[in-house]
Formats: structure tokens, sequence, C-alpha cells
């Protein structure tokens, strides 16, 4: 039998291996090898990127196994889940086959290359990887389950109902020193396996089902990779290879439990199959162990097989020197059960089953209107919880907002790694289980602590004044229901008990941990099952899923901040929270020009949809109202109609349209590096290469480009630089209409907010409108990013150069996020577009939305949000620019108010853009607090556009935060 598990890899000639991809699957490239214990694994790929994984089976591989290898692949894809495709030879066939160095004839299968790589390559294991995966083996388990094959059994090395004859058989090939712990600890697990292997569930399982095996895709998707070993075996023992892989990878029990609650969440184990999960762990390591040092004796230049025999051995190590019982108690608490079959909890409270929980997450309601950032705001909810119900719960995992700090350079630990019961003082508490007692007594006679020590288990109780017999007892026994003693008073009328749970060797973890600590650990695990108290679901598999979702939904096209985006879910002000209870500064949101959240902006727009909403042709006051507001906030007296829409690119196209129909033309002049919106016409006019690399080149006929008006980097520069691009703007539309097409429109945002804030040179848009106007054209002003009091000294960008426009065109801000713009003109230029027909919008227009378009024109005015602008923005422009002596790298800053542009260079002479360093000061920001984004054609220049809500105090912790990174750059 050991002649069957000792397979040395196939020798196999490359330039054949190279011919036969050539050949069978017309794949012509370079050959790589992938590892592999007893197969060949080569990688194929031709210049234009396309290829093939070219496997070659053992020889002794049969025919059966290599078709039931492709049955399993088969089955998965057609069940939904991601497995490389078994691909199909020129002829049409699913194998081939290939002769062998030896004259062996060795079975040969071409699978399809998933762009990604194998999880234990990209990231380390941690709890919320550990619960996916074991709820992907868990689906693979029920898909595998239903195979039609007529004998799946084969005696394979790695099947664990061999286990121990494997380990015994290759025993010696181990060093002398570890080989009897290693046949001791086989045997004993074989022995407690033995003892309920009759019970267990057997099928089809993919038999090697670890994070080797398992590849993410570019897009976070999980393929299962490598189904050589499928086979019949106990259902339990798929499992088991992932949580020997975990335990050698982490040596973390409470990961391996995370995993048995994926899988149990899925696929609901069974009793017998928990008993059975550690025996098969420990052989599971055995087997790894001597297999290794055996495969390096008959294929002592396998690399492969080299690299990993330390590992294994760890494998089998930290899983051996944990005693069953004590892993099985653990492993059925992270299903829900009691630690012992058959046990029932006594509840540690009177009345638990009338308890209520106190909703304290991101999301929770009670929190709303900024309630989560006055002191106190926990137990005031208690409070009003424990008017209607006896016990009031805060969950385990539960990333308390009320926790949150607002200062994010100092980041709280929000998410709690333990359970508060708060209740009425002097209520009874019990013990929920039998066991050794360990009493933690108050010198001063005032609240003490128990703990509760069962097979393993440590279940921690505070805030108890302890009964006079257990406070003076020495460690004993105790029953389960038996008195411990009553709630303490923490507070006036306010009792609480601070329960929480570790393992038997582990030192006791903070209760509350940061959104970068791991949720459970060995140290802080979840004691809601033995309570009977709900757990929150860990935030950050939550914040994975929703990545992938998003991305499958919305694809690859679509912009979002971050390689791996938190997952924000709330603001307030300036702060954005996410998920895991961390507050960031949000310094990129232009849109939310009032802040976040904001109480008023909320009540109004509620208010209005309980009234009505509907479209634009219908009469009713709030149409009227926000349009006369916007009127009294236009640039200038003759600026006097308004036409809302639900967007900056719908007002851009109706104000492209305007000038159309108002001066029968349809020429533009438009400036390059620009962005104007999505639309067709808007898109035609926007020529940003960083949005659309192809902008300079897919521009229709009717648009004409001229220089941006940049001082700082673009062909004109210094104090004459706004004349010459004028003059730009003034020979191209002389020499349109000297064509005979003379341009209807000139397009530019005042302030390039593009470009990063960039502010043309004083006299240059006045100059320009001058020039267009000369030969009939309109002056469109796109103010949709910088207006609405952004810039500080001025409500609008063109008031600020002296510009009065045509056309204005707003959104962004006019909704504060909600669908709403604006377009604001002449009178007569309205009237001509009622010569080709009317207008509305849908979703401008309506009630809710001038309601909101109001609100946000009301609070700007009587928060003195424009004066904060120039005040708030005022510090952070002179702050930077003071760092510019410490930081070379800072060439200057754009910009004015609550829109600037700090622009990095490798280069003050050569202004070379410093790109890549700009992506990664936003990450070193991100750690920080301050959520900043690149922008420019260049990706250089870091935005600061923030709600006009930001602080003094946010804005001077954002420069030294910058400070910090900029300075991490330089060691």
């Amino acid at each position: 039998m050991t002649d069957n598990w000792l397979l040395a890899r196939p020798e196999v000639d490359l330039d054949e291996v190279r011919a036969l991809a050539r050949r069978d699957y017309g794949v012509d490239g370079e050959l790589t090898e992938l590892g592999s214990q007893q197969d060949r694994n080569f990688l194929v790929r031709g210049a234009d990127g396309t290829g093939i994984l070219v496997k070659i089976f053992h020889p002794t591989v049969d025919a059966f196994a290599v078709d039931l290898h492709i049955a399993a692949s088969d089955r998965l894809r057609a069940e939904g889940l991601l497995t490389p495709e078994v691909l199909t030879t020129v002829d049409g066939a699913r194998t081939t086959q290939i002769v062998c160095a030896d004259g062996q004839v060795a079975r040969v299968a071409g699978f399809q290359i998933v762009d990604g790589k194998p999880l234990s390559d990209i990231t380390d294991a941690d709890g919320a990887q550990a619960e996916e995966l074991g709820e992907l083996v868990a689906e693979v388990a029920e898909v595998l389950a239903g195979m039609d094959a007529e004998d799946t059994d084969r005696n394979l090395q790695w099947e664990l109902g061999n286990a121990l004859a494997v380990v015994e058989q290759l025993i010696d090939d181990l060093p002398e020193d570890r080989r009897e712990q290693c046949l001791t600890a086989a045997r004993r697990a074989a022995a407690e396996l033995d003892a309920v292997a009759a019970h267990l569930p057997r099928q089809v399982i993919h038999g090697d089902l670890t994070a080797d095996n398992v590849m993410r895709d570019r897009r976070g998707r999980h393929w299962v990779i490598d189904l050589g070993d499928v086979a019949t075996s106990w259902r339990a023992a798929e499992l088991a290879m992932l949580l020997a892989d975990l335990m050698g990878r982490t040596d973390d029990l409470a990961i391996v439990g995370r995993a048995v609650t994926g899988f149990d969440q899925r696929a609901r184990l069974a009793d017998a199959e928990i008993e059975a999960l550690w025996p098969l762990v420990v052989l599971r390591g055995a087997v790894l162990a001597v297999s290794g040092w055996s495969q390096l004796r008959i294929d002592p230049g396998n690399d492969y097989a080299r690299e990993r025999v330390e590992h294994e051995w760890q494998v089998f190590a930290r899983t051996a020197r944990v005693p069953s019982a004590e892993v099985t108690a653990q492993l059925r608490l992270a299903t829900g059960r009691p630690h012992r079959a058959g046990l029932a909890y006594r509840p540690v409270l009177a009345q638990m089953d009338a308890a209520a929980a106190v909703d304290l997450g991101i999301r929770s309601a009670h929190l709303d209107r900024g309630r989560w950032t006055v002191p106190g705001t926990e137990q005031a909810l208690v409070r009003e919880t424990l008017a209607s119900a006896p016990v009031a719960v805060l969950r385990y995992g539960e990333s308390r907002l009320s926790r949150v700090s607002t200062d994010t350079t100092r980041p709280a630990a929000t998410r709690a790694r333990c359970v508060e019961l708060w209740t009425r003082p002097g209520v009874e508490v019990t013990a929920p289980f039998g066991g050794i007692l360990t009493v933690d007594t108050d010198p001063g006679g005032g609240a003490g602590a128990i703990e509760v020590r069962d097979a393993g288990v440590v279940l921690r109780i505070e805030g108890i004044v302890l009964d006079p017999a257990v406070a003076t007892a020495a460690d004993g026994a105790v029953d389960a229901g038996a008195p411990l003693g009553r709630v303490a008073e923490l507070e006036p009328g306010l009792g609480r008990l601070r329960i929480t749970r570790r393992l038997r060797e582990a030192a006791a973890d903070a209760a509350f941990t940061d959104a970068e600590g791991e949720a459970e650990t060995p140290g802080a695990a979840d004691p809601s099952a033995i309570l009977g108290t709900d757990r929150v679901a860990d935030p950050v598999r939550a914040t994975r899923h929703a990545r992938r979702v998003r991305e499958e939904a919305i694809g690859a096209a679509a912009e979002r901040f971050y390689a791996e985006p938190p997952q924000i879910e709330r603001g307030w002000g300036a702060l954005l929270i996410d998920t895991q209870g961390r507050a960031y500064v949000d310094l990129v949101n232009n849109v939310t020009a009032i802040g976040h959240a904001h109480p008023v902006f909320a009540d109004r727009i509620a208010r209005q949809l309980h009234l009505l909403n509907t479209n634009s042709r219908f009469l009713y006051d709030a149409f009227a109202e926000f349009t006369a507001r916007l009127v009294a906030h236009s640039p200038d007296p003759s600026l006097d109609t308004v036409i809302p829409v639900n967007s900056g690119s719908e007002a851009v196209d109706l104000a492209l349209t305007l000038a159309r129909v108002a001066t029968g033309r349809r020429d533009v002049i438009a400036v390059r590096e620009s962005y104007h919106g999505w639309t067709s016409a808007a898109d035609a006019v926007s020529t940003s290469a960083f949005d659309n690399p192809h902008a300079a080149d897919s521009r229709p006929d009717w648009v004409h480009l001229v220089d941006a008006p940049n001082a700082y980097r673009g062909r004109h520069r210094g104090p004459d630089a706004g004349a010459a691009y004028a003059r730009e703007v003034a020979d191209l539309a002389r020499a349109l209409a000297d064509e005979g097409r003379p341009a209807g429109a000139f397009i530019c945002e005042p302030v390039l907010g593009n470009a990063g804030g960039v502010i043309p040179t004083a006299g240059y848009l006045t100059a320009v409108a001058d020039a267009v106007r000369a030969h009939g054209g309109l002056v469109i002003a796109d103010e949709v990013q910088v207006g609405y009091g952004r810039l500080g000294s001025s409500f609008w960008g063109s008031t600020m150069q002296g510009l009065v426009p045509d056309i204005v065109s707003v959104a962004k801000a006019a909704g504060n996020a909600y669908p709403l713009g604006a377009v604001i003109t002449r009178r007569e230029i309205v009237d001509a577009l009622a010569r080709e027909g009317t207008f509305f919008s849908s979703a401008g227009g309506t009630p809710v939305s001038a309601v909101a378009g109001s609100a946000i024109l009301d609070i700007i005015d009587a928060e003195g949000l424009q004066q904060n602008a120039a005040r708030v923005g005022g510090i952070i422009a002179e702050e930077v620019r003071a760092l510019m002596s410490r930081h070379p790298l800072i060439g200057t800053v754009h910009g004015t108010g609550l829109y600037l542009g700090i622009e990095l260079v490798r280069d003050r002479e050569t202004l070379e853009p410093a790109r890549e360093e700009a992506a990664r000061v936003c990450d070193l920001l991100l750690g920080h607090g301050f959520i900043v984004q690149a922008a420019s054609e260049r990706q250089n220049v870091l935005k600061v556009k923030p709600p006009l809500v930001l602080t003094e105090v946010d804005a001077r912790r954002f420069v030294a935060a910058l400070d910090t990174a900029l300075s991490s750059l330089r060691r």
C-alpha cells in the first residue's frame, strides 16, 4: 500500500509539454511550472495574454479518477460555483496524454486560467475570511453531495479514512525526535474518531479545500481549484481540511471557530460531526507531516515539498497540543450549541427571556441627529429600554457608534468583545453552567467578578456584589443555577454585568477593540450562546461582501475611492463613519455642502415626502420658492430665470442647448483638461484624459479646444499668462467666425475644478467673454463644482473673477447629494428654448427636490457656511504653504476657500508630477482618518473640497497628518 502513496512527480520533457499545449489546445507560449506534490502543473501563456493551465496527472491516476475530477468540476460550474473550466482539445476531447521520461503514459487535462492568486499568497487569515471560507466549504459540500458516480471510493493518501495507516507506514521518514509525538497523537485521534465514525455522513468531497486551493480574482470573487483529491469521505473531513490549514496559518482557535460558524450557518453540522472535527484535524496534520518528509526522500528535487515541510509540521504540532474535548467545546459554541452535548444553560438573570437589545450600531435610528456624540448616550438609551424591559442587552460584536471618536486621528475602541446586561441593581445573578468557580473580590466591598470554568470554557462576569459564601470561597465547584451574588449599582438606579469568555489558557483581551482589531480572539471569545443573546454580524465580512456585490452589479467602469474602500454607512457634519466604527474627515465631498445628515435638511425633505412628490408640470409652491431663492443668489440681477434639473450633467447639457437655440449656432469652445458631465453633449465638451483617456481624440467637429489657463504648469506661465491664454481663445473665436461657423458658446469652470482648484489669472475670463461676445457667442459658467459659497470670498466663481456669465450651470451642492441641479440665465435665452419646445426634468423639479434646494440655501446663509469656507480654507492654505519649506514635494497650493488643490511635484523646476507619491499620501491619510483623493490629468494634486461645515480643529489636524504622511515618504 505504501507504494501507492509514495509517488514522485513524473519526469516530462518541457519541450513536449509546450508542443502538447500548441498541438492539442492551440496555445503557444512560455512555460511556468506551478508547485505540486505528485502531479505536474504548467502555466502556458501566449504573447497575446491567452493561456491555459496544463495539468499532467501522475501515471498511476487512472481514467476513472480523471473523469471524476472533470465531473466534479462540471457539477460545481453547473451549480454556479466558480472553478476553472476543463477545456476541450482541438479535437473536442476532455483529456489528452503525454509520455513521461520513464515511458509511462500520463493523462493530461487543460484548464481555464484564473486571473488571481491563492488566498494563502495574498492575505493573512482573519476571522472574517475564515467564516467566509467555512461557508464556501459547506456550499461545495452541498453541491458535491449530489454527484452521481458509480464508485467514488479512492485509496488516496489524503483521504482521512486512511490517515492512521499513512502515518504508521511513513512515520520513519520523520526526523527521529518527532516520530513518537506524531504517532501517539495520530493513534489517539484515530481512537476518538472511531467512537463517532459510524454516525458521520459520507459523501463525495473536494478533499483539499484550503486557502491554497481557493483563488481570489481581481473582482474579489473566490474560485475553487485543484479537484484532484475528489473522493468519497466523511463530510466533516471536508471542513477538517480547512480547519487544519487555518490552525497552521494562525494558531488561533477563535479563527478556527469562525470557519465552523460559517460552515454551520450554511449546512448544519450534526453533533457527531462536531465531535469528529478535531480528531480529523489532528490526523490531517499528522498526514501532512509524514507525507512531506516522505516526498522529499523519493523526490529530493521537489522544491514545492521542501518549502512546505516545516509549515506542515507546524500544522500538526499546533493541532495536536490542544485536547480534543476542549476544542470540541469551543466549536460547539461556534455553532450556537451548549459547549457540552445535552447541556441546557441557566439564565444569568431572571427574566432574560424578556430582555431587549439596545441598538448602538452605526445605522441605529436611536443615534440620529448627532445623539451619538453626546456623553452618556449609552446609559440614556439603556434607561429608555429598561422602561419597558427587565434587562437591556448590549451585544457582542457591535461597533458602537456611541463610542466613535470624532478626533479621527485618535480612533477609539468601538467594537464590543463582551456582552453587557443592564438592569436594576440588586437583581440576583446565577451560574449559567456548572464548573470550577474563581472569585475576584473588590477589597473595598464594591462590585466583584467571578469566573466559571468547564471543558476549557472560561466565562467571566463582572459587576457583581458577591454573596458572602461565594466571596469567601476558595476555588471550588459550582452548580448550574447556583446564586453568585447580586447586580452591583454602577450609577443611580442602574447596574451592569459585563460578561466575557476566553479559552482556558488564553490571557484576557480587552473588552473593546478598534477597527483594526480582530472581532473574536481566544482571549475575548463570544459568550452570546451561553447567555442566549444575539451577536452582531462581523462588519469586516459584510464589507467584503458589499465590495463584491458592488463590483458585480456595476462593473469595472464605475469609479470608487480606494482599492479596498471602507464601508461608509453614516455621516455627520464633515465626518464619515464606517461599519467598523472608524470615523474619517471627508475632504473630497463638494457634493455635500452643508454636511452629512443635517437634521434641518432631513426634516424638511421628510416632511415634503409626507405631503407630495411629483414632476414639475404640476403647480405647487416649492418650485416657485426654490427658484426665487436661487435667483436671489444669482451672480447678477440680469440672470433672472431658473430651470431646475436633476444633475450637473443635465445642467450642462441644458446650458449647451440654450446657447444653441439662443444663437442659432452649434459650435462651442471648451477648455482642455475639463470635466462637465456624462450626457452626450456634456461629455462632448469634457476633455479630461483621466475621466476619458481618449477624450481629445473623440471630440465631435463642433467642439473646439483651447488650453487650460494654468499659469503654474501650462504653456503660458507667470503674471501675463492670463492675457496669453485669453488671446488663444480670441484667435480661435475669430478664426471660427472667418470660417462662417462662429462659436455659439464658450464653456469653462471659473475655477478649474478638475485640475485641482487652479484659479485662472485675473482678467482671463472677462477678456475671453469680450472676445466670444464680439462674435455673437454666449459664455457658460460651469459652477457645478465650485459654486454655492465654496470659494469663500464669493458665492460664485464667476463673481470672484469679475465675470457676469450668460448661463450658469449648478448642481452638487445645490442638492447636497439629492438629485438637483439648475440652470440660471436670462429670460430671453429661456424664451428662445420655447420656440423649439417645452422642457421639464422629472426629478429636478419635484416638490421634494425643490424643498431640498431651498433648505440648502437657507442653511448656507443661516450658518454662515460661506464665511466658514473662507476662514477654514484660509487656515489650510496658509499652513500647507508653511510646510513647503520642509517638504519639497509640495509644489504649490491652488484654489481658495474650501476648494483647494495641493500639487505634488518631484522637482519644483521641472514640475515633474509626483503621481505615485500622491497616491501613497492619500492611502496614508486614510490611515490618519482623512479621506483625500488625487485630481488633475496627472493625478498629482490632492483635492481638498470638504463639506462647508469643516471645523478649524479638523483642518489643523489634517495639516498635521499631511505633514506626517509627507515625512514618512522621505524615510
